[in-house]
C-alpha cells in the first residue's frame, strides 16, 4: 500500500451543487446499540490470541489479561481506553500485548456505524484501525472506516470484497471530498489492497486528530452506496453531538469516502457487518521495508517493537461506538447478533 499525495478539496459552491449527483443518503436513522462508559465492552468479543491474519508483533490478550495489565478499561471521564502495552521491556522477537475486539452482534445495510473518539493510536510501527466485516471474509465484505500506520498524515478507507466490486468514480472531488487512490476493491488483487480513499486534512489521523479534540468517524452501509464522513470535534453536525440524536446524512454535505452500487451492489457484495477495533503492530503492511523505513529510521520494525516508550501515543480514548438503524435495507432483514467470529483474512 501506499500514501499517494491527496489533492485539494472542491469548492464549497461545487460541493452543494455537486451533492445532487449522489444516490440520496437516508434519513430516519434512529439509535440502536450503543457501547459507551463502563458496559462498553459489554457485547464484545476479545480476540484472545496473537495477530495471525496480518503477521503482526503483537499479542491480542483476551478480556481477564486486558483488564490485568490495563490495555483496556474505561478511565475517569467515562472514556474507553485501548491500548498496546507500553510498559514491559522485549527480547528481540517477542510479542508486544496489544487489543482486538469485536462485536458479537452484525448489523445489516441500512446501518450507520459512529465512533466518537477524543485519541487515536499513531507512531511508528503503529497499524490502527476501526472497521466493520462480514462473519465470512471475504464473500462478506469488509469496509475500513479508520485505519493508517506509522507516520500517516492522513486517515485511509478502503473497501475489500470478492472479485467484481469497484468503484465508478472520479478523482476530481465532485461525488466525494477525499482522494480515490485505488479502485478495485477484488481482495486477490495487488495484495488485498483494497479500493482506497485518503482524507486531505491532517486532523484525520494522528497527533493533529488529538491536538482538534478529536472527532466523529461515520459509514453509512445503504443499498444505495457505502459513504463515509469525518468531522473534526469543532464541526461535528447537530445531529450527532448526543447518542439520542437522529442523524440526517443528507444534511452533512459530501462524503470523502463514497462506493455507489452502481459499480459495486451493495446488496451483493456485503453480509451483516461485525464492527472490530484493534492496534496492531508492524505486520504486512506497517512492518514492511519502504513502508516503516526509511521513514521511522533504518533499523527494523521488529527491533523497534522492544522499547516501550516507542507506543506512548498507541491508544485509542473512546467517548462512543454507535450503531444506528432505519437506512436502506433491500433485503428486508434486520441486524442480528450471533456468536464469537472466527477467523478473518483481513486485518
Amino acid at each position: 500500500m501506499y500514501w499517494p499525495a491527496p489533492s485539494l478539496f472542491s469548492s464549497s459552491a461545487l460541493a452543494v451543487a455537486a451533492a445532487s449527483l449522489i444516490a440520496p443518503a437516508e434519513a430516519g436513522y434512529t439509535l440502536q446499540t450503543l457501547y459507551q462508559g463502563e458496559s462498553f465492552f459489554e457485547g464484545w468479543t476479545f480476540w484472545g490470541n496473537r495477530d495471525n491474519l496480518t503477521n503482526g508483533a503483537v499479542y491480542y490478550v483476551g478480556a481477564n489479561e486486558a483488564a490485568r495489565q490495563t490495555v483496556a478499561y474505561t478511565n475517569p471521564a467515562g472514556n474507553v481506553i485501548l491500548k498496546a502495552d507500553n510498559s514491559s521491556k522485549l527480547a528481540t522477537g517477542a510479542l508486544r500485548n496489544s487489543v482486538r475486539i469485536t462485536t458479537q452482534a452484525a448489523y445489516d445495510i441500512g446501518s450507520l456505524f459512529v465512533m466518537d473518539a477524543y485519541h487515536v493510536p499513531y507512531g511508528c510501527a503503529v497499524w490502527p484501525a476501526f472497521w466493520t466485516h462480514a462473519r465470512s471474509w471475504p464473500s462478506g465484505g469488509e469496509q475500513d472506516i479508520f485505519e493508517g500506520v506509522n507516520l500517516a498524515s492522513t486517515n485511509q478507507a478502503a473497501l475489500h470484497t470478492v472479485v467484481g466490486c469497484t468503484v465508478a468514480g472520479t478523482t476530481t472531488n465532485v461525488t466525494q471530498s477525499g482522494t480515490l487512490t485505488f479502485n478495485d476493491c477484488d481482495y486477490s488483487v495487488a495484495a488485498n489492497h483494497g479500493c482506497t480513499y485518503t482524507d486531505a486534512r491532517n486532523q484525520s489521523y494522528g497527533q493533529p486528530f488529538g491536538d482538534a479534540g478529536g472527532g466523529i468517524f461515520v459509514a453509512e452501509t445503504s443499498s444505495n452506496a457505502i459513504s463515509m464522513w469525518f468531522f473534526p470535534r469543532a464541526n461535528i453536525p447537530a445531529d450527532l453531538r448526543t447518542v439520542n440524536g437522529t442523524p440526517d446524512p443528507s444534511s452533512w454535505g459530501l462524503p470523502w469516502a463514497y462506493y455507489p452500487s452502481s459499480s459495486c451492489n451493495i446488496n451483493q457484495y456485503f453480509a451483516p457487518q461485525q464492527i472490530t477495533l484493534n492496534i496492531a503492530l508492524c505486520g504486512d503492511w506497517a512492518g514492511q521495508p519502504g513502508v516503516f523505513s526509511p521513514s521511522c529510521g533504518t533499523g527494523t520494525c521488529a527491533n523497534y517493537v522492544v522499547d516501550p516508550s516507542n507506543f506512548d501515543n498507541a491508544y485509542f480514548e473512546i467517548a462512543s461506538v454507535r450503531v444506528y438503524g432505519g437506512g436502506v435495507n433491500t433485503r428486508g432483514s434486520t441486524s442480528s447478533a450471533a456468536g464469537v467470529i472466527g477467523g478473518l483474512g483481513a486485518k
